[in-house]
């Protein structure tokens, strides 16, 4: 594995380039499908709702399934990035430089602008929502009141999913909107205190960016350091090792002048 290029002359190590026209329609087409699929079916939901024999509870266990799940899935993506990916992988490159330079500088987060990962995201959410959505609406039981606690869950998932950089920026903004504050006391929002313990040591804790329900629950569990024991019986590889990499070269120099700074 290479290590990360020191800056050259006035360009940013983290720089990566734009995106090109086809990667964005690439974006586009994922934001277009997933929407589109995502609204046919909670359309098709309503206008079938007297054939479903729903309950409020059920209704109400849907929504925070989807809820828990879209906060699953955060975690590890966020997992993933910060302790197996590296930036040579052509595919992944922006995401993960993104990682690493929201490691050194966690406040440029605010530079990232949703629509620019909107489009991937979309793409994850369409993979893993359109096999539910079909079995929910053309499966045997179409007509039960579990295809639609399903199609549900996957209404709330989706948009979720594809907002969780939105949803990490509230745990990182100085002061959020009353309703923001409101949401995170709630525990329906990611808290700032619950994510800055993912900041204040070695990046291997509270993955999870919406809402922090996961890290609670299977994070506590064991459920990444588990995974990574998997991974690298398996495939032999070092967690974090790409993440430790950037720090070591990057971090120390910001983190001195940081306290610098402050006692200035």
């Amino acid at each position: 594995m290479s290590s990360p290029p020191d800056a050259a002359p006035g360009k940013d190590a983290f720089f990566v380039e734009p995106y090109t026209a086809k990667e964005l329609r690439f974006h586009v087409a994922g934001a277009v499908i997933n929407g589109g699929l995502t609204l046919a079916a909670l359309g098709w939901l309503i206008a079938t709702w007297d054939r479903h024999p729903t309950a409020w509870w059920g209704v109400a266990l849907a929504v925070l399934a989807g809820l828990y799940v879209a906060d699953l899935v955060s975690g590890l993506l966020h997992w993933a990035f910060d302790t197996w990916f590296h930036e040579d992988i052509k595919f992944v490159r922006r995401m993960v430089l993104q990682v690493r330079e929201h490691h050194v500088y966690p406040q440029r987060i605010f530079r990232i602008h949703f629509t620019h990962d909107a489009g991937t995201l979309s793409w994850i959410a369409l993979i893993l929502t359109a096999p539910v959505l079909a079995w929910a609406i053309f499966g045997a039981g179409a007509e039960s009141a579990l295809s639609a606690y399903a199609i549900l869950a996957a209404g709330v998932f989706s948009p979720v999913l594809v907002f969780m950089l939105e949803t990490h920026k509230c745990g990182h903004r100085a002061k959020n909107p009353p309703w923001v504050r409101l949401l995170q006391k709630s525990g329906l929002l990611l808290a700032t205190p619950h994510h800055m313990r993912h900041h204040s040591g070695n990046h291997d804790v509270n993955y999870c960016i919406v809402n922090g329900w996961a890290d609670r629950t299977l994070g506590r569990l064991g459920l990444f350091r588990g995974l990574e024991w998997l991974v690298a019986r398996l495939a032999g590889a070092v967690p974090q090792e790409n993440d430790h990499d950037w720090l070591r070269r990057f971090g120390r120099a910001v983190m001195g002048r940081n306290r610098r700074q402050r006692s200035a």
